[in-house]
């Protein structure tokens, strides 16, 4: 008999990491569903267009917003079961951290990270206020937790009491796009498109404290007096909370460091491959999905030292420290060695196929038979 699974595929049509974890999965999870059914959960009119139509896909609609749900669910708790709207389900899977009631579902979640609770001063206040109050009921709702590395699984345990029997650590996968074989024109696109008409360096994901943006301004500004790199910094990623500082620094540098906002997901790759190096020195990370996709794009990687990053890249990269100092020696360490930029080069590859999106959605796959 089929398994009635239940995915909440609102957070598919975000942005950033979780966008793209639960677009992803939930893709790679309807290639070959096996003996599952999918009722996908999205509010009304606002269901992902490549969902319609599929075998072992039915959709359903919550009559109002995710904030508005949210607000019901989690803050009021209001005790109305998920199954009101998709019907009777045996399992639900929240790829977004947080799990609605449930009447008779075992219900799965995924959390990314810990951040809010691991480095608090990155948080917005009262985000950081409501996961740490709404979190923990998900987690005891939850028949198993997953977790996108053992950093966040080790942070479950440590922070929210979690049993580690009741935690899977699953890894992302990598998108096939993202690879080193260069798009038609390409170059003549960024330019076009970003004003990228010359050398860059890259950083990707969204403007927040945790980023790291300053110290990451001010490494390259220092790495560039250092070396001869004669070109630019490239910032991709839409403002997020607290974003005024980081924005300032990026501003005050000049035309040395260049805004991209939200890039669509299309042009990342080429963003990439054309870079000379992506550099990502996050305070926390609950899996970093900028590294692996450089790396599978043939792009030299430096990222800090510090949460799940040294799991995703292994020795494929360049490590430092989250100051500027140690961020600008990284980058003309890089710039000025073209043997390791090459070797980089070629394990990042290897690195990089280790992760896939098939991989994961077997492993997910996996967790929803245990719990059955």
């Amino acid at each position: 008999m089929p398994i009635s699974v239940g995915y909440d595929a609102r957070a598919a049509l975000q942005g950033a990491g979780v966008g793209r974890y639960a677009r992803a999965l939930l893709q790679a999870l309807l290639v070959a569903p096996g003996d599952e059914e999918y009722v996908v959960l999205a509010e009304r009119g606002k269901s992902p267009s490549w969902l319609r139509g599929r075998e072992h896909v039915r959709l359903a609609s919550l009559p109002v917003s995710q904030r508005a749900s949210d607000i019901a669910w989690q803050r009021l708790r209001i005790p109305v079961p998920v199954e009101w709207f998709t019907g009777p389900l045996r399992i639900y899977h929240s790829p977004d951290y947080l799990l609605p009631p449930l009447a008779h579902a075992a219900g799965i979640v995924t959390v990314h990270d810990l951040s809010f609770a691991r480095v608090p001063q990155f948080a917005h206040p009262q985000l950081a206020a409501f996961l740490n109050r709404a979190l923990p009921r998900s987690l005891r709702r939850a028949a198993l937790v997953l977790a996108d590395s053992a950093c966040t699984a080790e942070d479950l345990v440590a922070c929210f009491g979690v049993p580690p029997e009741r935690v899977r650590t699953i890894y992302l996968g990598v998108e096939a796009s993202f690879c080193p074989q260069p798009g038609e024109d390409e170059r003549e696109h960024l330019a076009r498109e970003y004003g990228l008409d010359g050398p860059y360096l890259l950083t990707v994901g969204t403007i927040e404290p945790r980023k790291n943006l300053v110290a990451t301004v001010e490494g390259f500004k220092r790495a560039r007096l250092q070396c001869t790199f004669d070109g630019v910094l490239a910032i991709a990623g839409a403002p997020g909370w607290l974003a005024e500082e980081s924005l300032e620094a990026a501003r005050r540098a000049g035309r040395h460091v260049r805004l991209l906002g939200r890039v669509p997901d299309a042009d990342l790759p080429a963003l990439y491959r054309q870079a000379e190096a992506l550099v990502y020195a996050s305070h926390y990370e609950g899996f970093g999905l900028p590294p692996l996709e450089a790396m599978a794009c043939g792009t030299p990687v430096i990222v800090s030292n510090n949460s799940s990053l040294p799991e995703v890249v292994g020795g494929a990269g360049v490590y430092c420290e989250t100051d500027a100092e140690s961020i600008a020696g990284a980058i003309v360490r890089l710039l000025e060695d073209a043997q390791l930029r090459t070797k980089l080069v070629r394990t990042g590859l290897e690195r990089a196929r280790l992760f896939t999106w098939e991989r994961t959605a077997e492993q997910v796959r996996q967790v929803y038979h245990e719990v059955v």
